[in-house]
């Protein structure tokens, strides 16, 4: 049962985020190799009555200072699967961009985010995922923050 109706206002926020590209993946069909938290990375799991999702951002951050990060492509995908390995019939790409290495953690530079505007609204339990296609350099991580809101 929905927990609003006519018309339909999503209830209570929901913000979640994960580091990620630890191990690569270098496809984009949706199909993980060793699977969700490995290679392809949960970042946002839709409520019970389903969820209502504006947008991601990702940013790079460095636990060294001045650490350069690699360039890469980041990916986005909506999936039925909350664990295990995923298929190219339960994980759909919806968007991918490329990130240009930056230096992150620096003295006088800030670095520059992405920020993909989503505005789809997710059945109860889908998830959003995210996967890099190079790994990670040395002392820097990429960040994905999801803001959503639950029915």
């Amino acid at each position: 049962m929905p927990a609003n109706t006519s018309p339909l206002f999503p209830l209570t926020p929901n913000v979640s985020g994960v580091q990620f590209g630890s191990t690569a993946l270098t496809k984009s069909d949706g199909s993980a190799v060793t699977g969700i938290g490995t290679d392809i990375f949960k970042v946002f799991t839709a409520g019970t009555n389903g969820s209502f999702v504006e947008k991601i951002r990702i940013s790079p951050e460095a636990t060294t200072a001045a650490t350069a990060t690699s360039a890469t492509v980041h990916r986005i995908y909506v999936s039925s699967k909350t664990s295990g390995n995923t298929a190219n019939t339960d994980t759909y790409l919806i968007q991918e961009i490329g990130a240009a290495a930056q230096t992150a953690d620096h003295s006088t530079n800030a670095t520059f985010y992405f920020e993909i505007p989503l505005n789809i609204k997710l059945p109860a339990n889908w998830t959003i995922l995210v996967s890099t296609h190079v790994v990670n350099a040395a002392n820097t991580n990429w960040v994905a923050v999801v803001f959503g809101a639950d029915y």
